[in-house]
């Protein structure tokens, strides 16, 4: 078993709003109400703080719909291969949202280490049951994350993604979510 931290290879897909458009607006509402339309900046500034929030509530159904996904994904194909790795849920259950601080941004990533696995399979030869949490990993970096080498394969383990096929299915229905949730917004 691998014992140095790989954290930065983990597979993630990531998703984000940017706002950045709004600033020409607030340009063109700050030139209105320095010619007399005071109400033009209060207008801004309710419309942008509700596509704010609107944005965040987005950033976070989106990420709940790539982790339920990662999840189905993950248990449908993931160990049913040669590799003779068996599943032991720790690895479905580490796929974890990790948001910005502003929460504009966020990487769906897998969290699961070898030393969990381990102690799942331990406590499945015990017949304790094994409870699915999500997981920060190890911050002393000698974690090893195994969710890289089942999405990528290494060693002796076969490719088995499931953080691309469902980063793919969800990125191509985000695009028409996002203009929706934005029109319902500024309605």
């Amino acid at each position: 078993m691998p014992s140095s931290d790989n954290k930065d290879e983990l597979p993630s897909v990531d998703f984000s709003v940017n706002l950045d458009a709004f600033e020409k607006v607030r340009a063109t509402a700050q030139a209105l109400s320095a010619l007399g339309m005071p109400e033009a900046a209060r207008e801004y500034e309710m419309e942008f703080l509700r596509a704010k929030e609107a944005s965040k509530l987005f950033i976070r159904n989106i990420a709940a719909d790539e982790v339920d996904l990662a999840q189905k994904i993950e248990s449908q194909k993931v160990g049913h291969s040669k590799s003779g790795y068996v599943p032991t849920g720790t690895l479905q259950g580490s796929i974890t949202p990790l948001f910005s601080d502003d929460k504009l941004e966020v990487s769906v990533v897998p969290l699961a280490t070898a030393q969990q696995a381990e102690q799942a399979r331990k406590n499945i030869k015990q017949g304790v049951k094994n409870t699915r949490k999500s997981t920060k990993g190890s911050d002393d970096g000698s974690a090893y994350y195994y969710g890289v080498a089942v999405e990528f394969g290494k060693g002796h383990n076969p490719k088995e993604p499931f953080m691309k096929p469902s980063g793919e299915t969800i990125s191509a229905k985000a695009d028409s979510k996002f203009e929706d949730t934005m029109r319902k917004a500024l309605e």
